[in-house]
């Protein structure tokens, strides 16, 4: 009885971990990867880990950031194969984005490298936040749609992240939403 009361345990708490992160599921609109709001970080990967914080949230209790400390967010990997079935020609990254003032140039970063094996660059773009917010000290959503060049492949690896720049303070992003379109 006592194995039986465990497995039902861990079962509950894996399917309460799911629940605010969802990672190409048929609740998603077409073309639709990921979107998550930190409290899980499913295909979210990366080893700053420690900044996925809870100083600041637009939902839920996480988010993550950059500081003077941590260069680079946790980072959303994945090959583009695994991304989606067909030969994406546009990503579009949106986010809501906690910027302090306008010396926090802190960018989300599309970076897409030939294999996770090869680093070899194919493709690699910004949003820059700082233009996109127009607002200081508040959450604000922010977006764009990145085309992606023909000599892209399904073995490519896509990685999606914060980068500090050169901000002296710390900028928070959450909600996070990648989308395709083939």
């Amino acid at each position: 009885m006592k194995h039986l009361y465990c497995a039902l345990a861990l079962t509950a708490m894996s399917l309460g971990l799911g629940a605010c992160s969802t990672d190409s599921s048929s609740d998603m609109p077409t073309g639709m990867i990921t979107r998550n709001d930190f409290e899980n970080t499913q295909g979210w990967g990366g080893a700053n880990e420690p900044t996925v914080t809870t100083e600041k949230a637009h939902s839920g209790k996480y988010s993550i950031t950059v500081n003077p400390q941590y260069e680079f967010s946790h980072t959303y990997i994945r090959t583009l194969g695994q991304m989606t079935g067909g030969k994406p020609k546009k990503m579009t990254v949106t986010a809501w984005a906690w910027v302090p003032d306008k010396e926090s140039t802190a960018v989300i970063v599309v970076d897409i490298k030939h294999s996770p094996e090869n680093g070899a660059q194919v493709f690699y773009e910004t949003l820059d936040l700082v233009p996109a917010v127009q607002e200081f000290k508040a959450w604000r959503k922010v977006s764009k749609t990145f085309n992606l060049p023909d000599s892209i492949a399904s073995t490519n690896q896509c990685k999606v992240y914060l980068w500090r720049g050169s901000s002296p303070r710390p900028v928070f992003v959450d909600d996070v939403s990648i989308e395709v379109e083939n």
